[in-house]
């Protein structure tokens, strides 16, 4: 991907491709939505009328405000519900699991939008680094406690759920991080002088890259009958470096979001795309609402028009033998992380899913 073609696309206008066949009688999840995309693509999900909008955040109050905010904007059409969730909080996450197995029938759409974007190293309860722990353990663990639920859906209703990972193609300017995988990568990551802050934001999205897109080869769309894909929303002017002790790097936030930021609302639109691709985006990278696994030519059906995807693409690297080799020793190491959470997490899910363990990591 080169810085103009980077450009280009953020000038797009997306379409709007979720429509309301899409959401109909069904329950949404959206975490990371008081603010934002994630705030912006509620709205867009409570305007066509589901049953039931979730967003889930850590703060009760903003919570709250933006559950209200949500019924203003679209005239109270749909049943909008702030859950408290705190993604760094490994028991905050397994509450919600809990709470959305006991009072929710189904799940047909996940959307793990919720992130850590900070500069400077802290730790969790568990000792994990904040952002490893919220961008890469604590979304993982979120998935595999709702995938059974959202299994169930599909099996139920006759639907087609998806499970969408809001991650970042920054993740591919970190490479070198993936060195860190023959040294156990979380007990790597949780050492401070192993990789730097500056770069941990980037680092943790890397990983999350990585992991979900194996997490979709073990659990595929023909066993769960869910579509699990992951986006890119490009740069948005949503606040992304409030967090940094760093001038320098607030200020050139600032102003390449002064200069070719996106809008909460037009970022949210790739969100949308990715909660109706269809299941040929089933562990794929998604971005400027189109596929982004290979550079060349590329058939956008919504716009018919033939665009080049040389930007934003999955690298060669993270495809060939040994980038599969790494999503499947970067899988384990997850796996081995949330089964220490809680334990039989991942095994469950694969029975419930028609799964079983002698998937892992295959």
């Amino acid at each position: 991907m080169d810085f103009l073609s980077f450009i280009r696309a953020q000038w797009e206008n997306l379409p709007i491709l979720l429509k309301q066949e899409h959401v109909s009688g069904g329950i949404f999840i959206i975490t990371g939505s008081n603010h934002g995309i994630g705030r912006e693509a509620a709205r867009h999900v409570a305007q066509l009328g589901p049953a039931r909008v979730i967003i889930a955040v850590r703060s009760r109050e903003k919570g709250d405000e933006a559950k209200a905010w949500i019924e203003s904007t679209t005239g109270g059409k749909t049943i909008v519900e702030s859950w408290i969730l705190d993604i760094t909080d490994f028991a905050s996450i397994r509450a919600f699991a809990a709470r959305c197995d006991a009072e929710l029938d189904r799940i047909d759409g996940l959307v793990q939008n919720a992130a850590e974007a900070v500069d400077r190293f802290e730790t969790n309860a568990q000792g994990h680094e904040i952002s490893i722990a919220g961008n890469v353990i604590g979304t993982a663990l979120l998935a595999v406690l709702l995938l059974s639920k959202v299994a169930a859906t599909a099996r139920k209703f006759g639907v087609t759920p998806h499970m969408v990972i809001v991650t970042s193609q920054m993740g591919f300017t970190t490479p070198q991080a993936t060195e860190l995988v023959d040294r156990g990568l979380f007990d790597a990551l949780k050492q401070e002088n192993l990789s730097p802050m500056s770069d941990r934001y980037a680092v943790s999205k890397l990983i999350g890259i990585i992991l979900f897109r194996e997490m979709a080869k073990v659990f595929p769309a023909s066993a769960t009958g869910t579509v699990i894909n992951l986006i890119s929303p490009g740069l948005c002017n949503t606040g992304l470096a409030r967090n940094s002790h760093s001038l320098t790097w607030r200020t050139q936030v600032w102003l390449l979001n002064l200069l070719i930021g996106r809008t909460p609302e037009m970022g949210s639109r790739t969100i949308l795309h990715a909660m109706m691709a269809e299941k040929e985006s089933h562990g794929a990278f998604l971005s400027d609402c189109q596929i982004k696994e290979y550079a060349g030519l590329h058939f956008n059906p919504y716009t018919e028009i033939i665009l080049t995807t040389g930007r934003h693409w999955v690298p060669d690297w993270a495809k060939h033998e040994g980038g599969e080799a790494l999503q499947k020793g970067i899988w384990d190491q997850t796996v081995d992380v949330l089964e220490s959470i809680e334990p039989g997490c991942v095994e469950r899910a694969g029975r419930k899913c028609n799964w079983s363990e002698s998937s892992r990591g295959s």
